[in-house]
């Protein structure tokens, strides 16, 4: 993923006219135009943002704007500004169902998504996830190389002293991935926080940055700036094929967290139908086959759909137990322990 300004960027799609016909559910959707408007906080790859909202707004003629925000700033958004946004397509399960838990969301089921797996969708609407990629590191062989340090294939690989100062790992506050990471390590940890506060300790002196953005890790470390980044699998391999080619993706073999990026309807949308047509045409196969164009490196959860032939293989990547449940309560303990007890001892940001 390309570094991302956090000035709000809005992309207008087209208005074409006439009236919405009923859409296919994961099949094709129908032609006929609409009116109408629909704003969107978006939490995924810049391009894919603007690729998506296009091709929405000239399927259906329904004028469409987003603004690109990481998943915090969506939560700190929603909580100020209410009614800013009608859809938030993007970012993990997990604050979707935060947001949730706020009274932020409408629930809502979109049309044909019967055939998702269990893992991707809740049954009351809260959020329905619309693609999946998992944590990694994205390496740059040449720095590993020249600090006499192998790829690393462990969560204990982070901790070589070798590697002091050369790692960049995205804040758990402002990035879903640095959460994500966080979550792991309890999960490895078998549910016990301190184990997994500690282990951050302990990679606290090989941080570099904690950054805003997953996707800056990936960059730092394409640009020889960092060694390794904690970060997800598709924005490596997006940084790959942008020109990065010293960069590779390795896995922890203890297991590694995975996102269900999702969507949802938020409750005091203006657009409230514009919005139910969004949710519904994000979900067929029609516009999930456009990810590998787009391209979007990380996997559609349409089983129906194509994956692109650069998509990392998901089915090969050890997963460990996501309870999204559990991600989504214990986020808050574990942010604050992380600023109070890691990021606050170093110069790292």
């Amino acid at each position: 993923m390309n570094s991302i300004s956090y000035k709000n960027r809005i992309l207008s799609g087209i208005l074409i006219g006439a009236s919405l016909v009923g859409m296919a559910g994961c099949g094709k959707v129908d032609n006929t135009k609409a009116s109408g408007s629909v704003s969107i906080a978006c939490s995924q790859q810049e391009d894919f943002c603007q690729a998506m909202t296009q091709a929405f707004s000239k399927s259906t003629g329904i004028k469409t704007t987003y603004v690109r925000l990481g998943s915090g700033e969506v939560l700190a958004r929603l909580a100020t500004n209410p009614g800013e946004f009608d859809v938030w397509a993007g970012g993990q399960a997990e604050n979707h169902l935060l947001a949730d838990d706020k009274g932020e969301i409408e629930h809502y089921v979109p049309k044909g998504t019967d055939d998702l797996s269990k893992d991707y969708k809740d049954t009351k609407g809260s959020w329905t996830g619309f693609y999946t990629d998992s944590i990694a590191f994205c390496s740059s062989t040449t720095e590993l190389q020249k600090r006499g340090v192998k790829a690393p294939t462990s969560w204990s690989d982070l901790l070589n002293s070798k590697l002091k100062g050369a790692i960049a790992m995205p804040h758990p506050a402002t990035a879903g991935v640095g959460y994500m990471a966080m979550f792991t390590q309890s999960v490895l940890n078998n549910g016990n926080h301190d184990k997994a506060i500690d282990y951050f300790k302990q990679l606290n002196g090989n941080v570099m940055q904690y950054s805003k953005s997953a996707a800056t890790g990936t960059e730092q470390a394409g640009r020889g700036e960092a060694s390794v980044a904690i970060a997800l699998d598709s924005d490596c391999q997006k940084a790959i094929k942008a020109g990065y080619k010293d960069l590779k993706t390795t896995y922890p073999k203890e297991g590694t967290g995975y996102e269900v990026g999702a969507l949802s309807v938020l409750k005091k949308a203006r657009n409230l139908k514009s919005a139910k047509a969004f949710a519904d045409w994000m979900m067929t196969t029609d516009a999930q086959n456009r990810y590998a164009a787009v391209p979007s490196f990380a996997a559609p959860t349409n089983p129906k759909a194509k994956v692109g032939a650069d998509v990392p293989d998901q089915s090969k990547v050890k997963k460990v137990s996501w309870n999204v449940r559990k991600a989504a309560d214990e986020r808050d303990t574990f942010i604050k322990a992380f600023e109070s007890e890691v990021a606050s001892s170093n110069s790292a940001k």
